[in-house]
């Protein structure tokens, strides 16, 4: 992500475009000197900026406030890229980042609400041959593999609780959650760990990272995570593949607005 208070040190575009970085991210109205404070930079030069940026509709002012705020023509332009490019596109490049990093394959996922279910949509593949390979475009159980139980682990409990009445008869299920209790600690380790593991839950021979990813309300939206062949897997590669799949959902949950700072792993 791009360092903040570093504006002072670069030209107008970057000046304008640190500006509406500030603007969008602030929780509200904000005045010439915050921002001035925020970006290292002269308050005249803030209000020459804020004033091309209204010119374009990206910035409104307050003259009673003496504050300014989002433009309507900014939330315009948020909207059209918003509903126009899927999650898919924007997470594509940090796939490809998290698979450069230790070659083995990095996968999306995404938390279907309706079904109380998730589902894989997009992938990297790393260079290894695999002995299997994981769906795309099909709903999967929250309950088994890392890549169900990373969104699990950050649902409202009455969602656990929906999802095993309606799964409570699956073979697969049965063997993974022992009991609520079991289920329960082990979403709770999840949250205080920050990603999920486990060892051939969702497939046979594969041991499945994953940590969430969350929206601008702070809410589970998906997952970026590997899997492993056991074979390949070593215990002493845990620090370093969790810390990798924390990284780079941290940052496609930034990229989606999600504030709250990443605890240190």
């Amino acid at each position: 992500m791009p360092t903040k208070g570093r504006a002072a040190d670069t030209g107008t575009v970057s000046r304008a475009i640190a500006i509406l970085r500030e603007m969008a991210e602030a929780e509200g109205d904000v005045q010439i000197k915050t921002l001035a404070e925020r970006l290292l930079l002269p308050p005249s030069t803030v209000h020459r900026l804020l004033e091309l940026l209204a010119h374009e509709g990206m910035i409104e002012h307050d003259a009673a406030a003496r504050a300014y705020r989002v433009g309507r023509e900014f939330f315009r332009l948020s909207s059209l890229v918003f509903n126009k490019h899927p999650i898919q596109a924007v997470a594509m490049p940090i796939l490809k980042a998290a698979l450069q990093e230790y070659n083995e394959t990095a996968y999306l996922g995404l938390y279907l609400p309706q079904e109380g279910k998730m589902m894989f949509v997009a992938d990297c593949e790393s260079s290894h041959p695999l002995g299997y390979r994981v769906k795309k475009n099909e709903p999967l159980s929250l309950l088994t593999g890392a890549s169900g139980r990373s969104i699990l682990a950050y649902l409202p409990k009455d969602a656990v609780e929906r999802a095993l009445a309606a799964e409570k008869d699956d073979p697969a299920v049965r063997r993974a959650v022992p009991s609520r209790r079991a289920l329960h600690e082990a979403l709770a380790q999840i949250r205080a760990q920050g990603f999920a593991v486990t060892f051939g839950q969702r497939i046979p021979g594969a041991v499945g990272i994953f940590a969430g990813v969350f929206d601008v309300h702070g809410k589970v939206v998906g997952n970026i995570g590997y899997t492993v062949p056991e074979h390949r897997y070593r215990k002493n590669l845990l620090p370093q593949l969790s810390g990798a799949v924390r990284k780079f959902a941290h940052t496609l949950s930034r990229t989606l607005g999600y504030k709250e700072r990443m605890t240190a792993y």
